[in-house]
């Protein structure tokens, strides 16, 4: 491991760190809420995916060990656990729930823009390694990462409870079969 690529790391697992911390509090406090509100899967089946996407994803940075570390690399590389943190802080926000509304209208209201912040970082991770040059443009991941996408339009465009479930099921199976079948050892597809 070189000391900038120890450097940069730092600063990625802050920000996807605070992220994931955000997550888990939520998580606890829609818990916390369950006397005062009925518990609705749906958001937590998300919550599980966003954990798993963030720790699937901070294992894949080993892939960038031996990058050319430039600023605009850097500054790709924090999009990433941004985005996370910003779809972390829609999925969980507990302020309407405490307000009074219910977890399943809070889910519909803020679906679209949680499905496009996901859909937006699926893109930047999909295309992360060739941006900062450790892969080539296609890769054997490639249609994985475009089947994620296209699962977040799917949730984006589709407003049923059923295909609500659905496609939460697909986004965490997916991320469940990425983690244990592609990412399994850390640098999986780096050089």
């Amino acid at each position: 491991m070189t000391d900038i690529f120890s450097f940069i790391l730092v600063m990625v697992s802050l920000v996807l760190a605070i992220g994931v911390t955000h997550l888990v509090h939520g998580v606890a406090s829609v818990i916390r809420l369950r006397g005062s509100t009925r518990l609705e899967p749906l958001p937590l089946v998300w919550a599980a995916s966003l954990f798993l996407v963030a720790a699937i994803y901070w294992w894949s940075l080993w892939d960038f060990r031996s990058v050319d570390w430039r600023f605009n690399h850097f500054l790709y590389l924090l999009l990433a656990p941004a985005l996370l943190h910003v779809a972390a802080s829609l999925l969980v926000s507990t302020d309407a729930v405490q307000a009074g509304a219910n977890l399943r209208l809070e889910f519909d209201r803020i679906r679209l823009p949680f499905m496009v912040v996901m859909a937006a970082f699926s893109i930047v991770v999909a295309f992360d390694g060739w941006i900062v040059g450790v892969e080539s443009f296609w890769t054997n991941y490639r249609p994985i990462q475009l089947w994620t996408v296209g699962l977040y339009v799917a949730g984006a465009t589709l407003a049923g409870v059923r295909a609500q479930r659905i496609v939460a099921g697909l986004v965490l199976v997916t991320y469940l079969a990425a983690g244990f079948f592609f990412r399994y050892v850390p640098g999986a597809f780096g050089s």
